[in-house]
């Protein structure tokens, strides 16, 4: 299938009164996620001109486009002339204004992200007993709330005529940056939300999709994206699930599902994603190139192996024959294109200066959408040689590319037998990992040698990093301190998995080897050390991580305190499943 050009995206009628975009065969998307209730980060991927040049021709916005109705035409005195709320309003619409008016010059299409069911708190209080359910959630299925959301988006793309189309958020919704919006009544407000909107599983999503692809699809000509993303085994990851809701919707062109590349979330460990290509109707697939799993650009995680041919552990989690990657689906029929998050995902930290890693893992993946014949050996060798470095250099660059997922793998995940939560540490926050299956197994040895391997791997990746001939002294110092904050990084987690394997088989089998306990505790020390050292000393280093887990919980800190000071009877015979 052909590539549509930038120039053919932006290809407009006049035949109607509100102008039509051309669909391209294939879309090459892109949008910066910022941390909700944070400033976006500054990065070079806001410019539309940027991505234009790495090949994309759509840009999503992140401009809480669901804030811009005031719905004068349900009630005029909900958001009342002259109030602070109709004031924000107008402000969003203006600010979207302009970042449509800029994708559109640097010949892009413009996609707004809109979460749904978010409406503003005032009618929500107004209207609850008719699109509120029996706990308080503005639920779809409502005949009154269909009619209300229907309003939103004729009013959205009458005050916004020049907007392309929208991306739909439901699986998760945030109203940090909606401060005069709800997707629940006052008296169960969050800021946060769990498909909020889905409160009666595919039903809802039918219900949603039906009203999206008439009102925009249908009656504007405008393209819908509709995300799968949610929790569980359900409309993400659930062939089933998924045909159940698509097949009860009727194709169109400018409808398409978007669905990230795996099965879950951005993961390693995980499997490619079941739902893709399959059914009736054409999808987007997603991609994350700052993982907020694997140090969102603070140290080298490439991904454009993994994601295009299928991560290395691949070969254990799926049969022969099975999709692994972008390669063994680009093909089918039902393939729309890629769309990349170039940045964000997660919350807080590592903030980082330089989102050198994250550009690279943004154009291996826009590079391969605009030709999908290409192999990724060779797109990694051309974006190397683009830097630009000699052909010896580039052998080493690539090198180094290669060799981060799996020093990654290995030093913060696992590629023995063994089950691990992949959420035990993300963002900036080490947790207190459960590392029972390696103790039920016999694995404990066997994971500590890994974690020394995948060392091994960082320390190879440094000497890489400062072996290459750079063009430029500020490229040379963030990717050389960016690979010791990686050796720095999976060196404390090596230590602290090392008092932890130990010291809870120590606990199981009522023995401790105090003399190795004690070296890991000094090495995991010394490894805080020099990690803060070259935080210190290096301006390019992101900032660190924190030795406690997500919101607070326990940490790998904690954990390891446990086994410091340890005396003849300081620690009970427990058994191996409390690990």
């Amino acid at each position: 299938m052909a590539l549509a050009s930038a120039a053919v995206c932006r290809a407009w009628t006049e035949s109607s009164a509100s102008k039509v975009i051309s669909v391209p065969d294939r879309w090459i998307l892109d949008m910066v996620h910022s941390n909700p209730g944070e400033k976006p980060p500054a990065t070079a991927f806001l410019n539309p001109k940027t991505l234009a040049g790495y090949g994309y021709n759509g840009q999503v916005v992140m401009s809480v486009v669901e804030g811009v109705p005031t719905f004068d035409q349900l009630d005029a005195t909900l958001i009342p002339h002259g109030s602070k709320e109709r004031a924000w309003a107008k402000d969003v619409a203006r600010k979207i204004e302009q970042q449509i008016e800029a994708a559109h010059q640097a010949g892009l299409c413009c996609l707004a992200w809109m979460q749904i069911a978010v409406l503003p708190k005032s009618l929500v209080t107004r209207f609850a007993a008719e699109i509120c359910d029996a706990q308080g959630r503005v639920d779809p299925v409502l005949p009154a709330t269909q009619r209300i959301l229907r309003m939103q988006i004729r009013e959205i793309f009458d005050r916004l005529p020049m907007l392309d189309g929208l991306m739909i958020r439901t699986g998760e919704v945030y109203l940090q940056d909606l401060p005069y919006h709800a997707s629940t009544n006052a008296s169960v407000q969050q800021m946060t939300a769990g498909s909020s909107a889905i409160l009666h599983a595919e039903q809802s999503h039918v219900a949603l999709i039906k009203i999206l692809r008439d009102e925009v699809c249908v009656a504007r000509n405008r393209m819908v994206f509709y995300r799968t993303w949610d929790f569980g085994d359900n409309f993400h990851n659930n062939p089933a699930y998924y045909r159940r809701v698509t097949d009860a919707i009727e194709p169109h062109p400018r409808l398409i599902f978007s669905v990230k590349h795996q099965k879950g979330d951005f993961h390693q460990l995980t499997p490619f994603n079941p739902t893709l290509m399959i059914g009736k109707h054409r999808q987007i697939v997603e991609v994350q190139c700052q993982r907020e799993g694997y140090g969102k650009g603070a140290h080298p995680y490439y991904i454009g192996k993994g994601v295009i041919e299928g991560w290395e552990e691949m070969d254990r989690l799926m049969k022969p024959g099975e999709p692994r990657g972008l390669r063994d689906v680009v093909q089918s029929p039902l393939y729309a294109g890629s769309w990349t998050w170039s940045r964000g995902g997660g919350w807080n930290g590592p903030y980082i200066v330089n989102e050198m890693w994250c550009a690279q893992n943004a154009a291996i993946i826009a590079r391969y959408a605009q030709d999908t014949t290409q192999s990724e050996a060779k797109l990694l060798t051309d974006y190397a040689r683009s830097i630009p470095l000699s052909e010896e250099d580039v052998l080493r660059y690539c090198t180094m590319q290669e060799l981060s997922p799996r020093a990654v793998l290995r030093g913060q995940l696992t590629n023995l037998d063994a089950q691990i939560d992949v959420w035990w540490t993300r963002d900036d926050k080490l947790g207190n990992p459960d590392l029972s299956e390696f103790l039920r197994k016999g694995l404990v040895e066997m994971a500590i040698a890994e974690k020394e391997e995948a060392c091994a791997m960082w320390q190879r990746i440094v000497e890489l990093a400062m072996q290459i001939h750079w063009p430029n002294p500020e490229m040379r110092a963030f990717v050389v301190t960016s690979a010791k904050y990686g050796l720095c990084k999976y060196e404390v987690i090596r230590q602290g998995w090392t008092v932890l394997l130990l010291g809870r088989s120590g606990d199981a089998f009522g023995q401790h080897d105090r003399n190795r306990i004690n070296a890991a505790l000094k090495g995991y020390d010394l490894a805080w050390k020099e990690w803060r050292m070259l935080r210190a000393r290096e301006s390019t280093c992101a900032s660190l991580y924190l030795d406690r887990g997500f919101g607070n919980s326990t940490g790998l800190g904690a954990a390891v305190d446990r086994y410091r000071n340890l005396s003849v009877d300081a620690n009970p015979r427990i058994t191996v499943s409390q690990g």
